[in-house]
């Protein structure tokens, strides 16, 4: 009988054939597909920091620039001031103005002086012993005229200076009235009204030279700067350009079929080349709308495609990122309810 000498390698080849076929039947679609449910592919984007360009409301020459690239503000820091030497004397016209309104105002509160109203007295008082006089006058006039020694058109005269003379009395009469009255409601609210509107000339003129120096609203890092100590300030012109580095974003494209798994505030961890450890983030935003490539396309085989934009906000304190660095975002499945 002829031994054969590969027998043995014959069984141990079946066993082995065996025990994959077991792993094979073991390892089924589903647990693959479970596998890959608990580690979703990265998503791939690009990191964006929030750009904010600043810039001057009015024109002017630049006189003073105080931040440089790189620097840290907070709300409220001086960046930069234009010149205002031509405001201030508008200033100082439009604060004269509120004073002579203010002024007049109180003039017509207090009311007239005792003084005035005893002066209107003494007037009147004048006029009665002039009227007395005159009146006396008269009737010796009339006495005269009837004898025939006085011409009639001296009694005429003399009857004009009484009439005269008590109508000054009349008229100094209702003066003391006003006097004592003191001013109308009409004239204090006219007055009133002159003081806003000078008030309010002012406070414009207070809010236009404060147009003049540039200040930040928000926190953030100078990424560049535009203007230089000399130059002419033009409205809406870029001066300095602000990002905030502490929390940059990527935007990726979720894949319909995940498209279920994404919600706002979802964690997430985001990988660069160069840094070994991921960064953490979560989901800030997903646009209401899905796009779809090519567009013109949806059908079964296309749908694929469809895809949901998502902005995924990054803590980074440190400032590790740097804008335009391709980044992997992995999200993490949403607990189910």
């Amino acid at each position: 009988m002829i031994k054969n000498e590969s027998a043995p390698w014959n069984r141990a080849w079946r066993v082995l054939f065996g025990l994959g076929a077991l792993l094979l039947v073991a390892w089924s679609p589903a647990d693959c597909q479970q596998a890959q449910a608990k580690e979703p592919s990265p998503l791939q984007g690009v990191v964006e920091h929030e750009d904010r360009v600043i810039g001057f409301e009015v024109a002017g020459r630049i006189v003073e620039v105080n931040v440089s690239r790189g620097q840290h503000l907070k709300p409220g820091a001086v960046v930069a001031r234009l010149d205002d030497t031509l405001e201030k004397p508008v200033r100082a016209l439009r604060a004269a103005e509120v004073q002579g309104a203010e002024a007049q105002l109180a003039l017509l509160q207090a009311g007239t002086r005792v003084e005035e109203i005893r002066a209107s007295q003494a007037q009147i008082a004048a006029l009665d012993s002039q009227a007395d006089i005159t009146r006396k006058n008269l009737v010796r006039q009339q006495t005269l005229l009837a004898q025939g020694a006085l011409p009639p058109n001296v009694v005429d005269e003399t009857s004009a200076a009484l009439a005269g003379t008590l109508e000054r009395k009349r008229a100094l009469q209702e003066q003391l009235k006003a006097q004592r009255r003191g001013a109308r409601d009409e004239e204090i609210a006219a007055a009133i009204a002159r003081v806003d509107a000078a008030r309010a000339a002012l406070a414009a003129q207070d809010e236009r030279i404060a147009r003049y120096t540039l200040t930040t609203l928000s926190e953030g890092d100078v990424t560049d700067v535009h203007i230089e100590p000399g130059e002419m300030g033009v409205p809406a012109a870029p001066a300095v350009t602000l990002a905030d580095l502490d929390h940059p974003y990527v935007e990726v494209f979720v894949p319909q079929a995940r498209i279920s798994q994404v919600q706002v505030g979802l964690a997430a961890q985001v990988r660069v080349d160069g840094i070994d450890a991921p960064l953490p983030g979560k989901v800030e935003h997903d646009y209401p709308k899905t796009e779809f490539t090519p567009r013109y396309l949806f059908s079964e085989a296309e749908r694929s495609n469809l895809v949901l934009r998502v902005r995924v906000r990054i803590d980074d304190p440190k400032h590790l990122l740097h804008a335009g660095v391709p980044a992997f975002v992995t999200l993490h499945a949403a607990a189910q309810s």
